[in-house]
């Protein structure tokens, strides 16, 4: 049996098996799931089931707990996973990208679990839910990301209605607690492990189920998912990051996200999480990391978006900002000239981004050695600063402190001579 294991997320705290189980395996993990509720199924039926699944231990999962969840025997839940198999590979690309080739058993288990979760409480909340779960880092989503508006916003607007329902009213809005007691509808169901009562509540879901559940989402329901995944990556990341476990997390779930759907991030611009997160990246301390994924991410913003989209142009700030960061202020200041004229041509000359890179090309150049250069451009910028931007702006203000900054310098360097 291969060794890979992850937690079982019916039973925490029991492991379960991630790649194949034998016969005889498979056979008594149904036999001591059942019979810890008291059920003794019909041996041959228990052996069919199994072999039904292919002894895949997260199709084992999720079959025992649903059929024990409706009170089934394993015979009825063998006719409805027949009667799902058959319509799913029409809905499941055959792209043989599934590690171990249980594409549609895992994709009829799921389909059979989540409609049953989304009818448990609160009702038609589970498979908005896994929409989004199904994107971002299926090892560690902070529960902060799933709760937060504009996961509440989504969860609102896609809740699942049920025949009854009138498509002309307005849903209630969906709150944190009803966004918490999805994620337990999905736990109940093994559809995902969601961890309350910890420090840092969290939600883990395995791969295969994720791949299941965006393969049955529309392009567009997809893209939709996505960008609402990136608002909530970026409404859960603090101001200042002083917890660097969550701060790590939430840079692997932005990178999930991006690995899964890239493009989406890109319509009608670049989403702000996809900046925040290189950003975060260097105010860890992670500046040669930061300066690698500005790389890429220009390289990104030239193909979705053309090299003139002030997105792109942002992207090479960032990336120019970073280089100097790792000591090359001179490159650095080099990069800004030649990114200033871009600024200029696109922008023009009193756009704030255009003001914001004359502001970065003068301190390059006070770093790489020339002081009294940067003082210059400084005082030239201020004035275009308090015309178009005005005295009290954040902006004039950090140019004042710089102004005053580098003529110090110049002037110690030049012995106080002016």
């Amino acid at each position: 049996m291969v060794t890979t294991r992850r937690r079982d997320a019916a039973l925490p705290g029991h492991l379960i098996d991630v790649g194949l189980f034998t016969k005889g395996e498979a056979v008594a993990y149904l036999r001591a799931k059942l019979a810890v509720r008291g059920r003794h199924d019909d041996p041959g039926q228990v052996e069919e089931l199994a072999r039904d699944l292919g002894y895949l231990p997260l199709a084992l999962a999720q079959a025992v707990t649903y059929l024990l969840d409706l009170h089934l025997d394993c015979a009825t839940y063998r006719v409805r996973l027949a009667d799902r198999a058959r319509t799913l590979p029409d809905l499941v690309p055959d792209d043989g990208g599934l590690p171990d080739a249980h594409r549609v058993t895992v994709a009829a288990t799921w389909s059979l679990s989540i409609e049953h979760a989304d009818r448990l409480r609160p009702t038609g909340l589970a498979r908005p839910m896994l929409h989004l779960v199904a994107l971002l880092d299926p090892n560690n989503i902070p529960a902060t990301v799933l709760t937060s508006p504009p996961a509440l916003a989504y969860l609102t607007e896609h809740r699942t209605r049920d025949g009854g329902t009138d498509p002309d009213v307005s849903p209630r809005a969906v709150g944190v607690d009803d966004a918490a007691d999805a994620l337990r509808c999905l736990h109940r169901l093994s559809l995902a492990d969601h961890t309350p009562d910890t420090p840092h509540p969290a939600v883990r879901v395995h791969n295969l189920v994720q791949r299941a559940t965006r393969e049955a989402l529309h392009p567009a329901a997809r893209d939709m998912a996505a960008r609402t995944c990136a608002d909530a990556l970026y409404a859960a990341w603090p101001e200042v990051e002083r917890d660097t476990a969550l701060g790590q997390a939430l840079r692997a779930n932005t990178a999930a996200l991006i690995a899964h759907v890239a493009d989406a991030l890109w319509q009608p611009d670049g989403h702000l999480v996809l900046f925040h997160t290189g950003n975060s990246l260097g105010h860890t301390g992670l500046v040669t990391a930061a300066r690698a994924y500005f790389q890429d991410l220009h390289t990104a913003a030239r193909q979705n978006l053309g090299p003139d989209h002030p997105d792109t142009l942002e992207t090479r700030a960032d990336l120019t900002f970073w280089r100097g960061r790792l000591g090359d202020a001179s490159g650095a200041a080099t990069a800004t000239v030649e990114l200033l004229a871009d600024f200029l041509r696109v922008l023009g000359p009193d756009h704030p981004d255009t003001l914001s890179t004359r502001h970065n090309l003068a301190y390059w150049r006070g770093e790489a050695g020339d002081a009294s250069g940067a003082a210059t451009a400084f005082a030239e910028l201020l004035a275009d600063s308090l015309r178009v931007l005005g005295p009290d702006h954040p902006a004039t203000l950090t140019t004042r402190y710089y102004l005053a900054h580098w003529r110090g310098q110049a002037d110690g360097a030049s012995g106080g001579v002016r």
